[in-house]
């Protein structure tokens, strides 16, 4: 079928459907009332005919362009979901591996040998202890144990050097608390009590070794190189 007769039979059928049309009754009906009409309205009727053929017109492109907007839309939102979740998969991959605290009485001998080495009076030193842990912050299941640190007529300097070292001690154990008041005999220095607690640091899982190979593939491998 060529282009000619298609243009032909278009043209064919749409005489028939306006033919059509205009034995309707409502097409009469609308006839009658557009000729009853002033020639002012009749303009604005032509107008508002042709603003809402044109408006049914644009309209379709203007539906794909919205829907392609929402594609668009949902596309950028799915696309920063996977960057952010790619994120945080490398920043958890980068997290450094926490070590064990040591165990309570290693701990009160790393603290008795920091105070020493802080050269401190033995007036000064009050006492080492574990303690009970009665903290809502840091729940019992959560922690190894808690140690009471007691010292007295402390200057400032000394008071931030010794909470520095004890800080130091091991990244798994935290200076929780430190209580500070001015010391009764001589009120230039204080008197300071620090409690340490060691968190409860799971084992790193054990990676088991590689399993030798068999007699049986031994032989194999030889008689592969062989």
């Amino acid at each position: 079928m060529t282009l000619d007769d298609l243009k032909e039979r278009f043209t064919s059928e749409a005489r028939v459907t306006w033919e059509r049309i205009q034995e309707s009754t409502a097409y009469n009906q609308l006839k009658d009332r557009y000729d009853n009409m002033t020639p002012g309205m009749q303009k604005l009727s032509i107008i508002g005919v042709s603003a809402l053929v044109a408006l049914i017109i644009l309209s379709i492109p203007y539906g794909y362009y919205s829907t392609s907007q929402d594609y668009v839309t949902d596309f950028e939102g799915k696309r920063m979901t996977i960057r952010e979740l790619l994120k945080v998969t490398r920043e958890s991959s980068d997290v450094p591996q926490i070590p064990q605290a040591p165990p309570i009485s290693s701990l009160q001998g790393i603290v008795d040998s920091q105070i020493q080495s802080a050269h401190l009076l033995p007036e000064q030193i009050k006492g080492t202890q574990t303690v009970s842990n009665n903290s809502k912050l840091i729940p019992s299941n959560l922690t190894e144990g808690m140690l009471e640190v007691s010292l007295a007529k402390l200057n400032l300097h000394q008071i931030l050097d010794m909470g520095h070292r004890l800080q130091s001690i091991n990244p798994s154990v935290k200076l929780k608390d430190m209580v500070m008041s001015a010391n009764r005999e001589d009120s230039r220095y204080f008197d300071v009590v620090f409690k340490l607690v060691a968190l409860a640091v799971p084992a790193p899982p054990e990676v088991a070794p590689p399993e030798p190979p068999s007699k049986g593939s031994r032989k194999k491998i030889q008689n592969e190189d062989e």
